[in-house]
């Protein structure tokens, strides 16, 4: 289960990385500024779904990113060996010329969006 204070650290990191300041992050996002500090700093709860999107919109992260790192949407689970062939069938519709990497790729979309349905 994740924290507030851990939540907010990692939002932190993000944004840190990308060198977007506070109130840049906040206000692509929509939301105020000392709010968004509040939240890197643990003092607020995690947000609602809605306000976890506007905090995805201002870091420019995907919604299944921020939710993950909430702890709404579990880490995908994914298995690292031999695709099925339902698997394969699904990767060869996508891209007949898909290389083994790829449909790796693939093959986590598709454990995500799963996730992001049965979640959400």
């Amino acid at each position: 289960m994740v924290n507030s204070k851990d939540f907010g650290s990692k939002i932190k990191s993000i944004r840190e990385d990308k060198h977007y300041s506070v109130r840049q992050a906040a206000l692509q996002g929509g939301i105020s500024p000392a709010y968004l500090s509040q939240v890197e700093n643990g003092r607020k709860n995690i947000p609602k779904v809605e306000t976890l999107t506007k905090i995805a919109d201002g870091l420019r992260i995907s919604k299944d990113e921020i939710l993950r790192l909430a702890g709404i949407v579990p880490e995908p689970n994914i298995d690292e060996g031999e695709l099925t062939d339902s698997q394969r069938k699904v990767a060869y519709f996508i891209d007949p010329n898909a290389t083994d990497e790829e449909i790796e790729q693939i093959k986590k979309l598709v454990e995500i969006a799963k996730l992001s349905k049965h979640r959400l």
